[in-house]
């Protein structure tokens, strides 16, 4: 893949970073979209912004923003933040709602590369992904680049399970990982990816001992494809 700027979802504020920092620092200039950027209202107290060292959600999105803002930074990388609130918050926009807006999103940042989650276990993450892959399936889009998402990977079979879901609806999965990072991995990327990993100190603050060596875990990409006769469907019904 040419080093060109690419256009990155992620579902919260270090998704992106956490499980593909290397691409990203291999690709300067590249956009973050994170989907669930947005504060609900009112302000709302939970478990996990409390592991994370914060008294409610206001507090808690600004400073994970800011964290966003020096670890995108670190990777050369420009955010875009829409406004959906994440699940902990008791909200959850329509599959609909979401993919016309990453379509938007995708196209004013000048319809750039793809790269999408694959959709692990987290219910925000599989919102988002099947968000992306409807874009796919009614051929708004050309093929995706998915991450697996670290954090979730490491569980049992899920990524393998997932794949399987997604080709029951005729959405194929090629490994591409060779072809994205290339088959000679950058020590100075990774490098990169590790020091803005730690610019997210109240995730890791969360997460405890319970995943970080999982974030220096080599990457891992999909190619997502329409299957032959889903691709003809798609095309005859625009």
């Amino acid at each position: 893949m040419s080093p060109s700027p690419l256009f990155v979802v992620s579902p919260h504020l270090d998704d992106a970073v956490f499980s593909c920092g290397m691409l990203l620092a291999m690709h300067p200039g590249s956009i973050v979209c994170t989907v669930f950027a947005g504060a609900p209202r009112p302000a709302l107290s939970t478990p996990w912004d409390e592991a994370s060292g914060f008294a409610d959600s206001d507090a808690a999105l600004d400073a994970r923003r800011r964290e966003d803002d020096r670890a995108l930074a670190l990777l050369d990388a420009r955010p875009i933040r829409l406004a959906f609130t994440d699940s902990q918050y008791r909200h959850t926009p329509a599959i609909e709602t979401l993919s016309a807006a990453l379509y938007e999103a995708w196209q004013r940042s000048g319809r750039l590369s793809f790269v999408v989650p694959l959709g692990l276990y987290h219910s925000d993450h599989v919102l988002v992904a099947d968000a992306c892959c409807s874009l796919l399936g009614s051929a708004k889009v050309a093929p995706l680049i998915a991450y697996e998402e670290a954090i979730y990977r490491h569980i049992g079979r899920i990524a393998l399970e997932r794949r399987g879901s997604l080709a029951s609806r005729g959405i194929l999965t090629t490994p591409d990982t060779d072809d994205i990072l290339g088959p000679v991995r950058s020590a100075r990327a990774a490098a990169q990816k590790w020091r803005s990993v730690r610019a997210y100190r109240s995730q890791l603050r969360a997460l405890g001992d319970a995943h970080p060596n999982d974030l220096v875990e080599p990457e891992r990409y999909w190619r997502l494809s329409l299957a032959r006769s889903v691709y003809r469907r798609a095309n005859c019904s625009r």
